[in-house]
């Protein structure tokens, strides 16, 4: 679906990213900041099977990518996913899935792993999606995630907005406060280990000069949750 806004085309969320899959900048300063983190709280082990929903242009399978585990990148966009494929050097299995998240083609307890960056601005229902995720986690299972900071959201403005080749475009995005994605997590009875706000500091403008109007700005918002394991004692 296309419609213009001012001098904004309109797109829905898979058109828009198939528009932008070209020129999507996964090198932007933000990485200074979920990289480190997913790496840190990833804890990856031999035979490991992960899910990378959202996954984009694969710039999470490319930092994990190792053998020994499994590795499902999972995206709406048919561009995002075909950059994905041609820019990740297999080292470990990779699958590559054309799927939308509110319905994931996965049976429960499928993954070891849940990796998702950037996603929840296009989640509209956060408990199903988190209701999702815990569904297909095994025990002792591990949910990573970053996600645009609210307070960001409404200083640039919460709509997902890009140019390609000279013509701009934008897609809608939703604002999730803090607490409310916090309170989702848990609802869906996974433990949350790790929550981080961290803000735009001078590294990262160096990095991006024209984000000096975002310093001081919390960035993203970095989230690692466990799902519990099962208990083997009898009642």
């Amino acid at each position: 679906m296309k419609r213009n806004i001012g001098s904004f085309e309109w797109l829905a969320p898979a058109d828009a990213y198939d528009q932008w899959a070209g020129e999507y900048d996964d090198a932007d300063p933000s990485t200074l900041l979920d990289e480190p983190f997913l790496l840190a709280m990833v804890k990856i082990f031999p035979g490991c099977r992960l899910l990378d929903l959202g996954c984009g242009t694969g710039r999470y399978v490319r930092i994990l990518n190792r053998p020994g585990i499994s590795i499902v990148g999972v995206d709406l966009s048919q561009g995002m996913l075909a950059r994905a494929r041609r820019t990740c050097l297999s080292k470990s299995t990779v699958a590559w899935v054309q799927a939308s998240f509110t319905k994931l083609p996965f049976i429960g307890g499928t993954f070891d792993r849940v990796i998702s960056g950037l996603v929840l601005d296009h989640v509209e229902n956060l408990h199903s999606y988190f209701h999702q995720i815990a569904t297909m986690l095994r025990p002792g299972g591990r949910l990573i995630l970053s996600t645009v900071h609210p307070d960001m959201q409404r200083l640039t403005g919460s709509n997902v907005r890009f140019t390609v080749q000279g013509r701009h475009y934008q897609t809608e995005g939703t604002v999730h406060e803090v607490y409310s994605i916090a309170n989702a997590v848990r609802q869906v009875g996974l433990t949350v280990e790790s929550l981080l706000e961290p803000s735009v500091d001078q590294n990262m403008v160096a990095h991006r000069p024209v984000w000096k109007t975002r310093l001081g700005c919390p960035a993203l918002v970095l989230l690692a949750a466990q799902k519990g394991e099962v208990s083997n004692c009898s009642q």
